[in-house]
């Protein structure tokens, strides 16, 4: 269609020119009858173009212009003998020089014809397409450019690494003797491709300036019009990325490798070596050692442990001898990964020799890095540099220690060196880097694998929540360390007080002592969530007078008469006097005791906080230096032992106006002598008021009303009540540390509004506004979504070539969704789950559905699938997502792959790249690419989830392959590589996938499920071994005798022993002889055979059908055989012509013998089948596909909705046909209700049938190749009734 949306149609001849030469073409088109009547065209490269309609019986002579200054070929090209669909002919033609230098130009001629119908009589309709291509093109599949050569011609050129040249001058009639030279490779012993070669590899041998060998291959292969593509390659690519000299050889070979010289000594090579098992006695294995120049005299490289050269990666280890006594070796790990090339390099195995270990600094600093062990040795080589943004390979100095790096920043003053951590594994840390102020500094730590390189990606941890968290909700003052650390990476965290953390050293256990100043310390576990150990410190406090402090903040009065800080000291002696407070002096702290008794710290011993004191063994307490207080007297205080008989003076009590009396003695008050407020003044117990009896003075009384002298108060040494609770809890992906006072009326549990903390900040802080203006958050409102889909959902996969390929169908779906201000949650439930396979023909009709469970089975009521996942909301600037927890249940299912559908899939979603695309992807760019997804995943979105459940509890597995692919699936299966075997019912044990308190990338999180489930996979290799069916499936026999055993012991069932066994003797002896048929029968070398016994053997589901199957392809062997040798010469010489002949001359005696035993071993296979159907057990359900498959194409060739009838319809057209499913059905109407007339339009023929609908009775078939005409006629009779007929015109 054109821009203005109207159907253009283009009318042109059906002879069509294709130039794939190098040049552009002129070709004149001569007619026969007129003599020097001509017209000339001009096509350029890799253009077609239809020859004119009225010059499709011109004779076509071609010529090359440009360059080549030659004539118009030798002879004209014909077309007109080739007369069906599919014929072709080569041929080759010359073009002489009309002078000059310029040699013969030769191309060669490929004429097909196309898929149009047969011509008939004299004149042949044209139909063909007639493709000119170069006679060989030599395709350089190396790195290098090469230098080619024909022996004993004037043919010699050079051709680009990866590109191609065509050899115009070469005479592929004739033998051709090839010679390429390459660098390093001067000499080398030409190939002889012999005319008429076809497809063969071949071995070419090169030699260096040393006389060493080096083996290419050389594939040759036929092209159309008998052209010949010849490419280069090497077996191995050695690309040496471990920035290293590195040298090889073959293992138990003297010399080291061809193309190696004393360059290579001294550094890496940049280009790839080109490698090859030159000999053939020594073993198939690579060594490899460190070249001699990288290190200085007295050091000898030794060879590596041999490995070798297939797909996988691998390490070794590269050891430097040393020569002087008491120098340690150096040891080197370099990784290797062999892999294939891709898309044209795929006969290429590319080996990378990488770094085990690559440092990429992504931060903003300049980062140093050394092993732990090497910290304080001052060499280039144990210490290294990265600038950021910038990246270097890194080996352990000394691998006989620990392999634990330290880091640390250059921009940071007095920076020490960070804790050791391993990079041997995947996993993301935080570094702690600490100043010399001790303070900490993060660093983000990401390390991930790509092939045999642990990538150690160093970013900055200013956007990532902080791995520990300490909030200090207490009063005191904490300090925190990680246990079994240096003193000096001791920290404090100041009251009302949050502390980002991470461990200094990551290898020691993830344990944290607390500790408060003058009370306890105990050690946590910060992987084990809930209460810990108490802290506790001892609450003492001063006996102050209250007038010389300010009664709410302790801070000194106004009066400076009085403002001097007053309280009860014990210098020395028992005597209590005034002193001067100050700050933590024992003789001047006090406790209190249950009892009431104030305890003096001072002559106490120290003792645990958290443990009773024993009454009778406390410290001297605070009595009168008196047998008995008199009510008039004012006795001396003084320090007495603890006395039962002094009760009374002995115990104390705080009034509520601010004074200090015994409880017993309510008259007596704690007081000075009025006027003797002063440093060193006796306290004494009297009543009140109290002059003196020398010097007259006026009372002086405070706020409360009380003198001044008595006012006495507590001031505590520390806030708080003297024990705190501690609790680990989890924020989002950070762990917590949390401290509260036990009496504290504050909810420990609060909620932290920002819990990406980048440094010290007051706790109090987060319940302000913020700080740019911004609306505060807005929390959103309860909302409950309940989805209840009883009859579920159902999908159907349709390709681009209108075929149904699944039906997935899923049953009762129950879906809640609930979302509040603290989190959301998604509980999802899917009953049944079932994937049909609707490809017509296919062995399989179901691909994946439930494992039917047994009747004791606890979990036969669960639902196929289930899903729970709980999300809390985070910041928005947080680039996060934090879900408390993900589990994901899935029930025992049975997978059943066919491999047409698998292919078909493959197809549909585009999972595979074409050769075109693969060869754009140079290597280089792989290795960029593969460095940059490891750098660049730190960027992307992170998910962090508290726990992580796969479960997948049991697997069926079953693998049905296909003898013969259309040409599409079959390129497909090529470029995927997957080699695929035949087994059935393979019971795969899955492991599943656990994770705790994951922050990582999707990415991240994809490839550890997929390495999880990959490696289970692996481990059950051995069940899927003994289910393969060239085997005879000896895992299904076993479980069959085991479930019959089973039913006998537990519910005496003989009958079903019985019947078990002979269902499992029968299906291993149907599995194995027809794996046996299908391996003899490929013998036989006989497409049509092979087709023609798979359509057989497609159509038999019950045992009835089986045995039927069973017959008919022994009958099918038998008549095989006997014709074999008659019918294979006929088509071998109708295709190949006299040398056919032979060919299937050979191929008919061979048949002759195979194909008979081949139907006696399907005759075997079926009748074993048909016992296995009718023995299977009650518990193996079978199940059925949910619909008929879709018919895709209607009337007007356009995809329609589903139709049940249409589809019935569509499979009754198959019985009909004999399941071609080729056939398409356009239509199945009612022609005569009376009558019970039917037809069927399908998109090749028109079926007349009589009788009820879908009754095979025929009443005529018509072919839409022999229909010229259908027209509808109406016949009025006599009496007035109209009668209406079909008239079909046939062709003569």
């Amino acid at each position: 269609m054109d821009g203005s949306v109207r159907k253009v149609v283009t009318v042109r001849s059906a002879l069509v020119l294709v130039n794939t030469l190098e040049e552009q073409v002129e070709v004149r088109l001569e007619k026969p009858a007129v003599r020097y009547e001509a017209h000339s065209l001009k096509i350029d490269s890799g253009s077609s173009l239809a020859v004119p309609l009225s010059y499709v019986s011109a004779d076509i002579w071609v010529r090359p212009i440009g360059f080549w200054s030659v004539g118009f070929c030798n002879k004209p090209i014909h077309w007109r003998h080739l007369l069906r669909p599919g014929e072709s002919s080569d041929g080759i033609r010359s073009c002489t020089p009309d002078g000059g230098d310029v040699g013969i130009y030769r191309f060669c001629v490929s004429v097909k014809r196309e898929n149009y119908p047969a011509s008939m009589g004299k004149h042949v309709q044209p139909g063909h397409r007639i493709t000119f291509l170069p006679p060989v093109v030599l395709v350089n599949l190396l790195p290098y450019d090469i230098e080619y050569y024909l022996k004993a011609t004037e043919i010699t050129g050079k051709v680009k690494a990866g590109k191609q040249a065509a050899l115009f001058a070469a005479d592929v009639s004739q033998d051709l003797e090839l010679g390429v030279r390459i660098e390093s490779f001067a000499r080398c012993k030409e190939l002889l491709i012999a005319a008429g070669s076809t497809h063969y590899v071949v071995r070419m041998h090169l030699y260096d300036s040393a006389d060493r060998r080096m083996l290419l291959h050389v594939r040759i292969a036929s092209r159309r019009g008998g052209a010949l593509k010849v490419s280069i390659l090497a077996p191995y690519w050695l690309v040496n990325k471990a920035g290293l000299p590195l040298v090889f050889k073959q293992e138990n070979v003297h010399k080291e490798a061809a193309g190696q010289f004393e360059e290579h000594e001294f550094a890496r090579s940049v280009a790839p070596l080109l490698f090859s098992f030159a000999s053939s006695e020594a073993p198939s294995m690579c060594t490899m050692r460190i070249g001699r120049r990288q290190h200085s005299d007295g050091y000898l490289p030794n060879w590596c442990q041999p490995f070798p050269l297939e797909a996988g990666v691998g390490v070794r280890q590269l050891h430097v001898k040393s020569t002087n006594y008491g120098q340690p070796n150096w040891v080197y790990n370099i990784g290797i990964d062999v892999r294939a090339g891709r898309g044209r390099y795929r006969d290429t195995n590319i080996v990378t020799f990488a770094p085990r270990y690559q440092l990429d600094n992504r931060s903003r600093h300049k980062l140093q890095f050394a092993q732990r062990c090497t910290l304080y040795v001052q060499s280039s080589v144990s210490q290294l540099s990265a600038l950021p943004n910038s990246s270097l390979p890194f080996h352990w100095p000394r691998l006989d220690m620990d392999p634990l790096l330290c880091v640390r920043s250059c921009n940071i003053a007095g920076c020490l060196w960070s804790g050791g951590f391993r990079i041997d594994r995947l996993e993301s840390l935080h570094v702690n880097m600490r100043d010399e102020q001790r303070k900490s500094h993060f660093l983000r730590v990401e390390i991930v694998i790509q092939g045999p390189t642990f990538f150690v990606v160093f970013t900055d941890a200013s956007s990532m929540p902080p791995p520990f968290r300490i909030d200090n909700y207490s009063e005191v003052a904490i300090q925190f360390w990680q246990t079994k650390v240096d003193d000096r990476l001791r920290s404090w965290v100041s009251q009302q007080t949050s502390v980002p953390y991470a461990f200094d050293e990551p290898t020691l256990p993830p344990y944290l002592t607390c500790a408060v100043s003058g009370g306890t310390s105990a050690t946590y576990s910060m992987n084990s969530f809930g209460e810990g150990e108490l802290l506790c410190y001892e609450n003492l406090f001063y006996i102050a007078v209250s007038e010389t402090f300010t009664a709410e903040t302790g801070r000194p009065s106004t009066d400076h008469t009085l403002a001097m800080q007053l309280v009860l000291d014990v210098p020395q002696g028992i005597a209590v006097i005034l002193a001067c407070k100050q700050s933590g002096k024992r003789s001047q702290l006090w406790r209190m005791t249950g009892g009431g008794m104030l305890v003096h710290e001072g002559s106490s011993e120290p003792r645990d906080p958290r443990k009773l004191t024993d009454q009778s063994k406390a410290g001297l307490v605070l009595d009168i230096d008196a047998i008995a207080p008199q009510p008039d007297r004012y006795v001396q205080l003084i320090l007495k032992k603890h006395d039962e008989r002094r009760q009374r003076t002995q115990t104390w009590h705080f009034t509520e106006d601010g004074r200090l009396c015994c409880p017993q003695l309510p008259s007596l008050y704690v007081q000075v002598r009025s006027g003797c407020l002063r440093r060193g003044a006796d306290v004494l117990l009297g009543p009140v008021p109290l002059v003196p009896p020398v010097v007259p003075h006026t009372c002086r009384l405070n706020s409360r009303g009380i003198p001044v002298e008595q006012g006495i108060s507590r001031q505590k040494l520390r806030p708080g009540s003297g024990a705190l609770s501690v609790k680990i809890l989890a924020d989002g992906p950070t762990r917590v540390l949390q401290i509260t006072d036990r009496n504290q009326k504050r909810a420990a549990s609060q909620p932290t509004c920002d819990w990406i903390l980048v440094d010290e900040h007051k706790l109090l802080e987060q319940d302000s506004p913020t700080t740019d203006g911004s609306a505060p958050y807005q929390p959103r409102q309860d909302l409950q979504v309940h989805v209840l889909l009883k009859h579920g959902v159902a999908v159907s996969l349709i390709n681009q070539f209108c075929e149904e390929l699944c039906f997935i169908s899923l049953g009762d779906i129950m879906c809640e969704y609930t979302a509040n201000v603290k989190a959301e949650t998604l509980n999802c439930s899917i009953r049944d789950i079932q994937v049909d396979n609707q490809l017509l023909g296919t062995q399989v009709p179901v691909m994946l559905h439930m494992t039917a469970a047994p009747r004791t089975d606890v979990h036969r009521s669960l639902p196929a699938l289930s899903v729970i996942v709980r999300r809390v909301p985070s910041q928005e600037r947080v680039n996060a997502d934090i879900y408390e927890y993900l589990i994901v249940d899935l029930r025992p299912m049975s997978l059943k792959l066919d491999e047409r559908l698998l292919w078909k899939l493959f197809q549909f979603f585009g999972m595979y790249q074409s050769d075109a695309e693969l060869i754009r992807m140079e290597e280089s760019d792989y290795d960029a690419q593969r460095a940059l997804t490891a750098a660049t995943s730190i960027a992307n979105k992170r998910y962090y989830f508290g726990m992580m459940r796969l479960d997948i509890r049991q697997l069926k597995l079953s693998v049905f392959t296909s003898g013969k692919l259309a040409p599409d699936l079959r390129a497909i299966k090529h470029l995927t590589g997957v080699p695929l075997i035949r087994f059935e019912d393979a019971d795969i044990e899955l492991d599943p996938f656990e994770r705790g308190h994951q922050f990582e990338t999707s990415q991240f999180l994809l490839d550890a499920v997929v390495k999880h489930y990959t490696e289970e996979l692996k481990s059950q290799a051995a069940n899927i071994l003994g289910s393969v069916d060239f085997l005879g499936n000896p895992l299904g026999l076993f479980n069959d005798i085991t479930e019959g055993i089973s039913g006998l012991i537990s519910e005496g069932k003989v009958g079903g022993l019985f019947k078990n066994v002979a269902h499992g003797v029968s299906n291993s002896t149907a599995k194995f002889t027809g794996s046996l048929s299908d391996t003899l029968g490929k013998v036989s070398m006989d497409d049509q055979h092979q087709a023609l016994r798979e359509n057989i053997r497609s159509h038999s589901g019950t045992s009835g059908e089986h045995l039927t199957a069973g017959l008919m392809g022994l009958g099918v062997g038998v008549f095989g055989g006997l014709t074999s040798v008659i019918t294979q010469p006929i088509q071998g010489a109708s295709r190949d012509g006299f040398e056919g002949l032979f060919t299937g001359l050979g191929k008919g005696i061979v048949g002759m013998v195979t194909k008979p035993a081949v139907g006696l071993l399907d005759m075997a296979s079926g009748a074993a089948h048909a016992v296995s159907r009718t023995s299977r057990s009650t518990s193996k359900y079978s199940y059925q596909r949910v619909r008929p498959p879709r018919s895709c194409v209607g009337p007007g060739s356009l995809l329609q909705c589903y139709s049940a009838g249409q589809a019935e319809d569509q499979q009754f057209l198959y019985s009909l046909n004999n399941n071609v499913y080729s056939e398409r059905l356009i239509a199945y109407e009612q022609i005569h209700s009376q009558r019970k007339t039917h037809c069927i339009i399908s998109s090749e023929k028109i079926y007349f049938l009589r009788g009820n609908r879908q009754n095979k009775d025929i009443v005529l078939v018509v072919h839409l190749s022999e229909l010229q005409r259908c027209q509808h006629l109406a016949v009025r009779a006599h009496n007035g009734e109209t009668t209406n007929y079909i008239v079909l015109t046939k062709k003569a």
